[in-house]
């Protein structure tokens, strides 16, 4: 009896333990919802702490990082995910983003590179090139890979923004072609 006794109690810390992270995980998606950045990296750090082995909280407190410029913390996380798994795809396309932002194009396309090698049919980062390739003026390039990640989900809001702001502005007509076009129907 006493045994049955030791495993129900350890049972019942299990699942307080379980409920309290997944209350803490809460807190923390609200806050990032909330736009409370600095808040909801203390929470997932305390959620990485708990759980060390849960990368999902780890490249949380990387991409908060580097949302908040705190660019040392966010490589230092990216890099301790990619000591522990090399093709983590989240850590590549959240370290290369962080070069981005740091007008380290070339650095960025290397890291997406090897996210596109882990996963080529990944709209990330399809999107990410899109943008590091848009970052540098080669927006032919960025409009290849939209179109790849439209191509994969059509419905994809980013990719269709960004096309959006990529498309050639229409031509204006001047007063004599805006006439010809009035007399003679065509442009």
């Amino acid at each position: 009896m006493g045994i049955n006794v030791r495993i129900a109690g350890v049972l019942l810390a299990l699942a307080v333990e379980a409920g309290a992270a997944q209350d803490l995980e809460r807190q923390a998606a609200e806050a990032v919802a909330a736009h409370q950045l600095v808040e909801a990296r203390n929470l997932y750090r305390q959620l990485a702490e708990q759980d060390r082995e849960n990368t999902d909280y780890q490249i949380w407190v990387g991409r908060l990082s580097s949302w908040l410029s705190d660019y040392a913390t966010a490589n230092a996380t990216f890099d301790q995910v990619l000591a522990a798994e090399p093709g983590n795809v989240e850590a590549l396309i959240g370290k290369a983003y962080v070069a981005m932002w740091q007008e380290q194009f070339a650095e960025a396309q290397l890291l997406l590179g090897r996210a596109e090698q882990a996963s080529p049919q990944n709209t990330e980062v399809q999107l990410a090139l899109a943008r590091n390739h848009h970052f540098q003026g080669q927006d032919k390039e960025a409009t290849a890979h939209l179109d790849r990640v439209l191509a994969l989900d059509p419905g994809s809001a980013e990719a269709q923004d960004l096309k959006r702001r990529l498309a050639p502005e229409p031509r204006r007509l001047g007063f004599f072609a805006k006439l010809k076009r009035i007399l003679t129907g065509r442009s």
